[in-house]
């Protein structure tokens, strides 16, 4: 098991970039990327691999390769370790406990459904969940991109992703809107984000031979991507890190999944349980009977208070998502449900734990002065 650490974290990596361009950091910054950031190139890329932790790269790539020579320091993911969290701390400059995007699924009780954020359907089917985004409409907040425009006239940004202006859902793409944006006049901060090797992990595991040969395409991609500029920093990092998991399924414990109270929330990895009022003094007796040392487990306010969260003002939508109990995954164990739109049952990787392979990431500089 390992605790995050937000002050050598991609949370700092983003308030970096926001005292760089002269907007004002949320929280500490990274000393080693301020550094890098004061020699002030042309163009600055943040490139987001998600799932890419140190682990993915140590097992599917060479010592010798480009992306591990260029690891210039391993740093954590935020908690919980998952892309809805860390992907909206990286974007926003705050930490879970802030911005509330906690999990996959969360419940709002306005429509009295747990929903899946990114997507807005309710949990467990392909289905909006409201013919409003309640994550939208609650879950606001204004992107590194647009703090640095309001901070400086002088830096054009642009975000190179499946669901931005730049829009680009393979790596070749990606690498082709950096190359030409890199190539314009003019100092750029450039976010960029991909969805592999995360997607093909959760149904291969983390060293399958299927992810072996995908790293292997987008180390030489990014290597020739970083031949092709000049006057740029390159930084890429993940989310978070992924591990091998033996996917369990609540219906197969009917001594706890009579107690919940409604869908389990946040991720099979970071399990946030409703409980119905009878069973609320049982549940933790008969919750750590069952799964003994695979989860560590939280009653709400324990959850909240112990700090895996960060600092800040609590959000009132954090202290709602969080529900009677909390169990964070420390074995190779995952929870969710038999019959779930995204063939949970089926994964092989997972993330949302708190073990070392989901915590660390890299942080890969690649200097082309």
């Amino acid at each position: 098991m390992i605790k995050q650490n937000y002050s050598s974290s991609i949370l700092a990596v983003s308030n970096s970039i926001l005292l760089h361009y002269g907007a004002t950091p949320h929280h500490a910054t990274l000393p080693v990327l301020d550094d890098l950031l004061s020699k002030n190139y042309k163009n600055v890329v943040l490139l987001v691999m998600d799932g890419m932790g140190v682990n993915v790269l140590e097992k599917n790539l060479p010592i010798n390769a480009f992306l591990r020579k260029h690891i210039k320091m391993q740093i954590s993911s935020v908690y919980p370790c998952t892309t809805t969290a860390a992907l909206t701390s990286i974007l926003s400059g705050k930490t879970p406990i802030e911005h509330a995007w906690l999990g996959w699924s969360c419940y709002f009780k306005e429509v009295d459904k747990c929903i899946d954020l990114f997507s807005g359907h309710e949990s467990g089917t392909e289905m909006p969940a409201h013919g409003e985004n309640q994550a939208n409409k609650y879950l606001g907040y204004e992107n590194i991109l647009l703090q640095i425009q309001s901070a400086s006239s002088d830096v054009k940004t642009c975000a190179v992703s499946p669901f931005t202006e730049y829009f680009a859902n393979t790596i070749e793409g990606i690498c082709e809107h950096i190359k030409n944006l890199g190539n314009e006049d003019g100092c750029k901060f450039i976010y960029a984000y991909h969805y592999q090797p995360d997607y093909d992990i959760h149904y291969y595991g983390v060293s399958s031979p299927s992810i072996n040969a995908m790293m292997a395409e987008y180390n030489n991609q990014l290597e020739r991507l970083a031949d092709a500029l000049s006057d740029t920093l390159f930084l890429i990092t993940a989310d978070h890190g992924m591990t091998d998991i033996t996917m369990k399924c609540i219906e197969d414990f009917p001594q706890v999944n009579e107690m919940l109270k409604r869908h389990i929330c946040l991720e099979p990895r970071c399990c946030s349980f409703y409980i119905k009022d009878d069973y609320k003094i049982e549940f933790a007796k008969r919750f750590r009977e069952t799964f003994a040392e695979k989860f560590l487990l939280y009653t709400h306010d324990e959850f909240i208070k112990s700090g895996l969260l960060g600092k800040g003002s609590l959000h009132s939508r954090t202290d709602e998502f969080v529900g009677d109990f909390v169990a964070v995954a420390v074995s190779d164990i995952a929870l969710w449900y038999k019959a779930y739109n995204w063939e949970s049952n089926d994964f092989y990787g997972a993330h949302a734990g708190l073990t070392e392979d989901e915590m660390l990431v890299p942080l890969i500089v690649i200097e082309k002065n």
